[in-house]
Order: C-alpha cells, then structure tokens, then sequence
C-alpha cells in the first residue's frame, strides 16, 4: 500500500501502555484491507476472560454478551467455530418466513399517527421477533432494551452502567426462560434490543424520506455505525499503520456507517463492504423498508385527494 494512503487521523490509534490499544478505521478501503489481512478475527476467537479489560467491563452491559452464561451474539464468533454456520442458519430459516402486509399497514399506522419510540419500538420487536419466542414480547422486555449500553462511553458512567448490566440480565433471564431449547440466548435476545435502539430512528427516517430510495436513506444513515474486531497476527497492513497490532490486545473499530454513506453501498450499512458474514436481516431490513415506504406514500397520496 502506498504512503499516500496513510492519514494522521485515519486509521486513529489510541494507545496507553498496558491498558488499552484501539485503533479506529472509517476509510472503506483501510476497512476492506483490514478485513481480509487475516490479521483480524471476532472477539470470540479468544476466551472470553483472555480479552482486554475494557472489552469484557463494556460488552457485558449491551445486548452482544451474557457474561453470566459466556454467551457471544453470533457475529462475535469467528468463522472456525463449530457452532457458527448452525446459528447463522437457525437465524436465515427463522428470518425467511418474512412479514405481512399487515405488519407493514400497522407500522405505517403508527407513523401516520406520530406514536411514540415506545409503542413504535414495542410494534416492531413483534413483528421481528415473535417468530424466536412465539409468543408477544412483553412490554417490560422492550423497554428494558433501551437501555443496554450502545457506545464505551456510556460506561464511565455508573448509574447508567448499572442500569445497563440490570436490563440485559432481565432480558436474558426472559429469554432462558421463555425460548424453545436449543435457541441461542444472545442470538434472539440482542435482536430485540437493536430493533429497540435503531429499528424505531430508522422508521421515522424512512418517513421523513419517502421519495428517496431506500439504499440512499440507509448508506446515509446506517443504523450500525461500527463493528469490532481483535487482532490475532502482528500486522501493519501493508504499511498502514506505523507499528504492528498486537494479537489478543489491539481492538480495531471499523466504522462501517461512514463507509457505508461514503460509498451508497448497502454492504456496509449491514457488514464491512461485502456479502460474506453480512446481516442475516440485511433483505427483511431493505424489503420491508421499501414495502413500508409504498404504503406510505400511498397514505400521503389519499390524504391530499
């Protein structure tokens, strides 16, 4: 790679000796180089007690881990892991039974209606999730949801923290107790708590932009803005950074959502740029945004006759 591809400010690291080495990437090519060094693996590739400190402090208070049952949402588990294509299919034949045109005309009712991000929200894990639990989420589930941790910066502070490690137990015990055997906690539980947290800003965005396509609206506002990686080979990535990474220490935080309104490419709005490992959900997600825009517009249309 050449030097002229080097930045000051992209990739960012930030490292303090002997607590913590991130490095944070928002170029779409860094992010492709990065992802296909072999340098980089999910978080579980490692024990879960062998990561750094601030990975395991962070992650157990957000809807990716159960550190009580040393559970990792599938995305966190690195392709070698013999339980991965399991899930993945688990999750692909449960995502393939789809929606109905009555889910889609009570999501646009509920727009049209100004409802609040609750009952939003509430709507939406039914409608995404009942096929996991076959049975109505509770509204106290939902609502506990919202307060999983989204970003490391939440962490530092201890009400919210606490409240954070109380909602994602309570979800999880909801979960152990009420999915069939054999469904993975983490795996069902964390999609409630992103159709929560993102789901229901990308509703009122999708309204508020219903004469732009739908792979512009979510390339310029992706609903996943980052994902991580660990290092497990010593890389610089053909020179792109100026010292290596160091296996089992260094995290690296690709920015997808930036790449993803850099490049208008759905791949990074549900992924890092390319079909492998993308977003079980990436075609629900596109199909029932644009389905839902139609039913929108159509709504506008009758109401200015």
């Amino acid at each position: 790679m050449s030097t002229s591809n080097k930045s000051w400010f992209n990739p960012l690291r930030i490292k303090i000796p002997f607590l913590l080495d991130i490095i944070i990437v928002s170029d779409p090519e860094h992010i492709r180089t990065i992802e296909t060094s072999g340098a980089v693996d999910r978080f579980h590739v490692y024990e879960s007690s062998a990561l750094p400190w601030w990975v395991q402090f962070y992650f157990r208070a957000t809807k990716f881990y159960d550190d009580e049952r040393d559970l990792w949402f599938f995305p966190f588990e690195s392709a070698a892991d013999p339980s991965f294509t399991i899930r993945r299919n688990y999750l692909e034949e449960k995502v393939g039974i789809g929606y109905t045109e009555a889910d889609v005309k009570t999501i646009a009712e509920l727009l049209q209606a100004n409802a609040t991000d609750e009952v939003l929200a509430h709507a939406m894990v039914q409608i995404v999730n009942q096929r996991f639990f076959e049975e109505e989420i509770p509204l106290s589930i939902t609502q506990a949801a919202k307060h999983t941790l989204q970003s490391p910066g939440e962490a530092i502070l201890p009400w919210k923290y606490s409240q954070a490690r109380k909602c994602q137990k309570e979800i999880m015990d909801y979960c152990d107790y009420t999915l069939p055997k054999g469904v993975h906690l983490v795996d069902a539980g964390h999609n409630i708590g992103e159709v929560v947290q993102a789901t229901a800003g990308a509703l009122r965005i999708l309204k508020d932009n219903i004469e732009k396509p739908v792979e512009e609206i979510f390339t310029t506002h992706a609903p996943t803005p980052q994902v991580p990686r660990i290092a497990v080979q010593e890389s610089t990535f053909d020179g792109l950074l100026s010292s290596p990474i160091t296996p089992g220490k260094t995290v690296i935080i690709l920015e997808v959502g930036k790449a993803a309104t850099k490049t208008h490419n759905l791949y990074f709005t549900f992924g890092t740029g390319t079909p492998e490992r993308a977003c079980v959900f990436k075609d629900f997600f596109v199909n029932f945004m644009q389905d839902l825009q139609q039913e929108l517009r159509k709504t506008e249309l009758h109401n200015h006759v």
